[in-house]
């Protein structure tokens, strides 16, 4: 079964303002919640650890493509081809 944790932009934890005072942005907050030390994150691997593994996070994909949004739309394509827990962006 496939589990989501989302992150909304209407909850205070992914508010621009907020983030930026932890020098967080949208494209890097998924690796702060994916951190090994952060004490939130589930124990298992999630299939973002998978996709880090191969190579693949917004960071990356916005610093290739230049347009943030499509990168988020292209990591959640990846997402949606695998299967259990999740971290993403919504």
């Amino acid at each position: 079964p496939k589990t989501t944790v989302a992150m909304s932009e209407n909850a205070s934890f992914v508010d621009p303002v907020y983030l930026n005072q932890f020098g967080l942005s949208r494209t890097n907050v998924l690796n702060y919640f994916l951190h090994p030390l952060n004490p939130f994150k589930t124990k298992e691997k999630t299939s973002n650890d998978i996709l880090l593994m191969q190579g693949v996070d917004i960071f990356q994909l916005a610093a290739r493509s230049g347009r943030p949004h499509a990168a988020e739309e292209e990591y959640s394509q990846a997402l949606r081809r695998l299967t259990g827990e999740q971290y993403e962006l919504v």
